[in-house]
């Protein structure tokens, strides 16, 4: 604008002289100029804002205007500013035209709009608008051009105006907006597209505001619940739950979720209009107000029905826990680990208990570390072949080592790929360790009745009952007490531990032995005793007392102990109790077969020094028996006769035949007596005769059978 120059700053300098204030007649007396003159003056510099005018009375009272000059006001805003006069000369530009333009100030003042530089801001639409702004019209509207090969655009504001001069002029105020319109297009496109989207989308689309209240919901809604959007909008999601549920929600959406996170929450009920209940995952993400999110206004999220898939998952939950809990109550070890890296995925609970570690142990090791500790390199191998050649592999016993006890497993190593990162080693085991050591048990049992069947004398029975019974049982050590005449029991031999040398008469081991019944003790009877009462064993923890009976006296007593508390089980009690019968039969078999071979050893001796001819024929004529009497008499050995024929032998051809008739009607009961008495003669082996007075008795098995004939004779 052009600045007043001459008489005005005269006044002007009076009125920065008097900031209280000068009326025109003021101004006129000390301007010496008339006061028709400074009134028009004064409406001049007032209409130019240099100075302001206040009323008092009906006196106009003028002031120094305080203003901020028009120009440094223009360059303060941020929009572009032009001031053009009737002509459309550019008679003011501010710096944000000049800096849009990339141009100086003088490149554009006093030139008409459409030359020069401004020619960039001014088409024909432009001009238009000018001229319709110079008419007193304000005009409003986009002007859109392009700018270094990008297409700009501006809101433009056209005021009409009145220059100093008293002509009109036009004020063009430019703002780009180019990166709102941009922002408010893709806004748009974004709003349609997400329009679209939850026309589109299953999931019903949601916002709430800060307290949880709903302020949009989805078309979708309906077919989910019922309910339309507008019957949702104004209540909150805990409306349409059972109330347990509700109360959760409405505490996890507003207490619990952090509103810098945003929420997930997962399978919460809603009701729908018919009261049926299904089951829906919200999830949320925060709406803040302003760059430091100081204002929180709420949520927008999306909610899906899970009812099918939670039903699913229900399923698949309650198989896993029924198939785990089928796993773990399995007898049989199973375990998974991956199949590269052999870390342990899953253990069952028999595992546990069979190698005494909890899942975390199993977790901080490897099956191949685990493996390597207990011992068993055929496993070992064994699993490194399956995992190499993705091979199912199988072992049928192997022993490996847990807490210093030998253990036997039967094993299968199966490789399992789900995917190309899934895949898996599963070693299925069962501990055979009780099978192999009955197995090994009953081979001993067998071995022992087998040894027992070939014995004929007590004392032979104690080295296999010392060597077996301990394999059979599992005890550690064993021993022997005999019977003495005094009714005490003697230690007789021992293997394995320290026994005492004796048992007292009449003390609680002297009559469970005389009871005459296997008795078995292990740690808890052990307790029942007084200390010392049972002295078989010194610090025996387990013991199992065996009397060996004949004719219901016992004679023996058989001790297995251990240092260990061992509680022998209804089989193995079975066993022992089987073996023990076994070892009385055969004592019993070996003390009567003993008896025999003493009474027939006391008979002979009788039979060899009596002074009579003792012969036993059998029915067949066969001699069984001849004392040494009879055979010296007959000139023979008693060996020589024994198994020849009587009649053959010694009988004289003359008599032969009448003897062998009478000898078979004996032994055929065809007579009526059992005993007979004659004259006859014998043949000796010099083959002389020699007459001989007979007395015969028939001999009878049990059955009443004759199974032959005993005969006495005297020389006469």
């Amino acid at each position: 604008m052009v600045e007043l120059t001459g008489d005005f700053s005269e006044i002007l300098t009076l009125l920065k002289d008097n900031p209280r204030g000068m009326s025109v007649t003021e101004i006129a007396d000390a301007a010496h100029i008339n006061r028709n003159t400074i009134a028009r003056y004064m409406d001049n510099l007032l209409m130019a804002g240099r100075v302001e005018m206040r009323m008092f009375g009906k006196a106009k009272v003028f002031f120094l205007s305080k203003r901020v000059p028009v120009s440094a006001m223009l360059n303060l805003s941020s929009e572009m500013v032009l001031l053009t006069d009737s002509d459309l000369t550019v008679i003011q530009a501010n710096e944000a035209v000049c800096s849009f333009l990339s141009c100086a100030e003088n490149e554009l003042v006093g030139l008409p709009i459409y030359e020069g530089r401004g020619c960039t801001l001014c088409g024909e639409i432009l001009t238009e608008q000018i001229r319709t702004a110079l008419r007193g019209e304000t005009v409003r509207g986009e002007l859109r051009l392009f700018k270094d090969g990008e297409e700009k655009t501006l809101d433009q504001r056209l005021y009409p105006l009145v220059l100093p001069d008293g002509k009109p002029g036009v004020t063009i105020i430019l703002d780009d907006i180019s990166e709102r319109v941009r922002a408010e297009t893709a806004l748009e496109q974004s709003e349609a597209m997400f329009r679209r989207l939850v026309e589109t989308v299953s999931d019903v689309i949601w916002s709430v505001d800060e307290n949880a209240v709903i302020q949009y919901i989805s078309p979708q809604i309906e077919s989910l619940l019922g309910y339309n959007p507008a019957e949702m909008v104004g209540k909150q999601f805990s409306d349409f739950m059972p109330d347990g549920a509700g109360k959760r929600f409405t505490w996890g959406i507003l207490s619990e979720i952090s509103k810098d996170n945003g929420f997930s929450l997962t399978q919460f009920p809603l009701l729908t209009r018919d009261g049926e209940k299904i089951y829906c995952d919200f999830t949320g993400t925060p709406v803040v107000l302003e760059e430091d999110n100081s204002i929180f206004l709420g949520y927008n999220g999306a909610l899906s029905d899970v009812s099918e898939h939670r039903i699913a998952e229900q399923s698949a939950k309650r198989w896993k826990l029924f198939l785990d809990a089928v796993i773990d109550n399995i007898p049989g070890l199973i375990t998974v680990s991956d199949l590269n890296t052999h870390q342990f995925y899953y253990v069952n609970r028999a595992a546990e208990i069979f190698l005494k570690k909890g899942k975390p142990e199993f977790m901080q090791t490897t099956l191949m570390e685990l493996l390597a500790k207990a011992g068993s390199d055929e496993l070992l191998e064994t699993v490194r072949t399956a995992a190499s050649f993705h091979q199912t592999m199988q072992i049928k016993e192997t022993v490996i080592t847990v807490g210093g006890e030998e253990k036997h497993l039967s094993v299968q190593v199966i490789p399992m790929t789900l995917s190309v990162d899934r895949e898996y080693l599963i070693l299925i085991a069962e501990d055979i360790t009780e099978e192999a050591r009955d197995r090994k048990r009953q081979e001993c049992l067998r071995e022992f009745l087998l040894t027992l069947d070939g014995i004929t004398a007590v004392s032979d029975l104690w080295s296999p009952v010392l060597s077996l019974l301990p394999k059979i049982s599992g005890f550690e050590a064993a021993a022997v007490y005999q019977r003495s005449i005094f009714d005490d029991y003697l230690l007789f031999r021992q293997e394995g531990g320290r026994f005492v040398p004796s048992v007292e008469i009449d003390s609680i081991a002297d009559r469970i032995i005389r009871k005459g019944e296997t008795a078995f003790f292990d740690k808890h009877r052990m307790d029942l005793f007084p200390e010392g009462t049972i002295p078989l064993m010194s610090a025996a923890r387990a013991l199992v007392v065996i009397p060996v009976v004949f004719r219901g006296t016992a004679v023996a007593c058989i001790v297995l102990g251990s240092s260990s508390p061992l509680s022998p089980d209804s089989a193995l009690q079975s066993i022992l109790e089987s073996a023990a019968f076994q070892i009385s039969t055969t004592a019993s078999r070996c003390f009567v077969q003993e008896e025999l071979m003493r009474e027939r050893d006391r008979t002979r001796k009788y039979i060899e020094l009596a002074g009579v001819f003792l012969a036993a024929v059998s029915r067949d004529g066969t001699i069984e028996m001849i004392n040494r009497h009879g055979a010296e008499i007959l000139g023979y050995r008693e060996e020589d006769l024994v198994g020849k024929n009587w009649f053959e032998t010694v009988v004289p051809e003359s008599v032969r035949k009448s003897r062998l008739l009478a000898f078979q009607q004996m032994v055929s009961s065809v007579g009526t007596d059992d005993f007979a008495q004659y004259k006859g003669e014998v043949l000796c082996a010099d083959g002389t005769e020699k007459e001989i007075f007979w007395r015969s008795s028939i001999l009878r098995e049990e059955c009443g059978a004759v199974s032959g004939i005993v005969t006495s004779g005297e020389l006469i």
